[in-house]
Formats: structure tokens, C-alpha cells, sequence
């Protein structure tokens, strides 16, 4: 049984282990929620038209749900502190980030810190925490840090969207547990040329 999430800050309950069995049964039911409309948007979009009415009611429904799943999920997480893989299992642990994803701005950064905690102590995926920084700053139309959020240019390369101070993107992906820029961007198909700065 992990105990991240009382060592991270004494203000959160420690949950037993009959506790933390329902907890992860909560939050793989939650994830289910928060996925099952995103799997079948396509094939809504193909029938309906993706500026229908019908599309637009859909996404209101989603909406709606991801307010009422967010509202779930700070309950837990006020509760307990993120809840690591050793708590709950790697689903449940990656559920809390998948509706991170999907919840407000100042959700987002309430529990940010929380997740970096649990990500230095190997109890999150530090690839989650890197996209959801990312994409906060690239929402922000500001410069990403650790190079996890691509786009495409105007002849549909693949490229990164900005990165900050680019050559020490490496020591920040490291400092979290991640494997150099270089291997990502060949994945992607992206030549990269930048060299890095050692410290």
C-alpha cells in the first residue's frame, strides 16, 4: 500500500486498504464516464455533421458531464491527495490525469503540483504530467517546456509547437523522469538539430 499521499502533506486522510479498493474502483468508473462520449464523437460527427445541432447538443452533454466528473474527483483529491500507483493501481492513478485533462483551468493548476510530487516519487507517469503542463502553457499561447505537444506546419510536417530556452529542454524532461527530446521527436518524425546544455 503507497503512502503518498500522506507523506506529500499531512492535511490528507490516509485511506485504508478497504478504502482504497473503493477508491479505485471510483476512479476507473470515473475514467469510463470521461471516455466513453470521446469514443464515439466520430462517429456522431459522420452522422450528424460536425456543426449540427446534434454535434452542439453532444458536446454539451460532455460538457455538463466532465463539470459533474471534475466536481467527483476534487472530492477524492481533497480528500486523500493524488492517490499514486501504488495506492490505486496505474488505471485509476492515470484516470485522476485524464480528468485533469478535461476539468477547468484552475483545477488544472490547483493540482499540478500535487501530480509533480507524486511523478518525482515514480507514482505517476511523468509523460502525463509533461502533457498537461504543455498543454496548459501552449492554451496560454505561451512556450511549452518539455517538448510533449506537437502541431503541423503549413505543408502538414509535423513540428513542435515553441519550447522554451530549447536547449535544456532535456534537463527539464530528465529532472521528471523522461527520456531525452531527440528519441521523442524521431517517433514523430522530427528532425531534431538542437543541441543540449548539460546543466
Amino acid at each position: 500500500m503507497g503512502t503518498f499521499s500522506i507523506s506529500l502533506c499531512g492535511q490528507y486522510k490516509q485511506a485504508s486498504g478497504k478504502e482504497l479498493d473503493t477508491l479505485k474502483t471510483k476512479l476507473e468508473t470515473l475514467f469510463m464516464h470521461d471516455q466513453l462520449f470521446r469514443r464515439l464523437y466520430q462517429d456522431a460527427e459522420k452522422k450528424f455533421g460536425q456543426d449540427s445541432a446534434e454535434m452542439e447538443y453532444f458536446w454539451k452533454v460532455v460538457e455538463d458531464q466532465d463539470k459533474r466528473i471534475e466536481s467527483e474527483l476534487i472530492k477524492i483529491l481533497d480528500k486523500y491527495g493524488w492517490l499514486g500507483i501504488s495506492d490505486v493501481g496505474r488505471l485509476a492513478n492515470g484516470a485522476i490525469w485524464s480528468i485533469i485533462q478535461h476539468s477547468s483551468l484552475k483545477t488544472k493548476e490547483k493540482y499540478a503540483a500535487l501530480m509533480k510530487a507524486s511523478v518525482l516519487k515514480k507514482e505517476s507517469q511523468p509523460l502525463q504530467y509533461a502533457r498537461l503542463i504543455d498543454r496548459m502553457l501552449v492554451n496560454a499561447h505561451k512556450p511549452q517546456i518539455y517538448g510533449s505537444q506537437t502541431t503541423k506546419d503549413k505543408n502538414e510536417n509535423v513540428i513542435f509547437f515553441e519550447i522554451e530556452k530549447p536547449e535544456y529542454v532535456d534537463l527539464r524532461r530528465r529532472e521528471i523522469g523522461l527520456e531525452g527530446i531527440e528519441g521523442f521527436a524521431k517517433e514523430k518524425g522530427i528532425d531534431w538539430t538542437i543541441s543540449q546544455k548539460k546543466k
